[in-house]
C-alpha cells in the first residue's frame, strides 16, 4: 500500500512541476508580442519600413497596457482595443485593411479552438 501511495504521489509531483513549467513558457514580454505581430503583419500585408516601426511602437503600446490593465473591466478593454483598430487602421492603406480584415476573421475560430472554444453557454 505504501508503494502506491508513492507512486501517485511522484506521479502528481511530476505532473505539477511539468505544468508549471508550460505556464512559465506562455508568459511573453511586451516588447516579443509586439514584435511577434509586427511581423505577422509584414509577412502578410509588405509593409513599409515606415509602416513597421509606426506598427511595432503601437503593439508594444497595446502589449504594455495589456499587461498593466488584466484585471480591468471588460468595458474599458473593449474601448482600447477599439482605439487600437483605429490608429492600426489610419496607418495602413485600405488594400492592406482589406487583407488584414480578412486575415483577422479568417484567423479568429482558430484561436478559439486552440483555448478551448466556449467551453459553457453562459448561464
Amino acid at each position: 500500500m505504501k508503494k502506491v501511495i508513492m507512486i501517485c504521489a511522484l506521479v502528481v509531483a511530476t505532473v505539477v512541476h511539468v505544468q508549471a513549467q508550460r505556464q512559465g513558457d506562455r508568459e511573453v514580454n511586451p516588447e516579443k508580442m509586439a514584435e511577434r505581430m509586427t511581423q505577422r503583419m509584414d509577412e502578410k500585408l509588405d509593409l513599409s519600413e515606415a509602416q513597421e516601426k509606426q506598427i511595432n511602437a503601437l503593439f508594444l503600446e497595446q502589449a504594455n497596457s495589456r499587461k498593466e490593465s488584466k484585471d480591468a473591466d471588460r468595458e474599458a478593454m473593449k474601448a482600447a482595443r477599439e482605439a487600437h483598430q483605429q490608429k492600426l487602421e489610419a496607418i495602413l492603406t485600405p488594400e492592406q485593411k482589406e487583407k488584414w480584415a480578412a486575415e483577422q476573421k479568417e484567423g479568429r475560430p482558430q484561436g478559439r479552438k486552440k483555448r478551448g472554444g466556449n467551453q459553457g453557454d453562459g448561464e
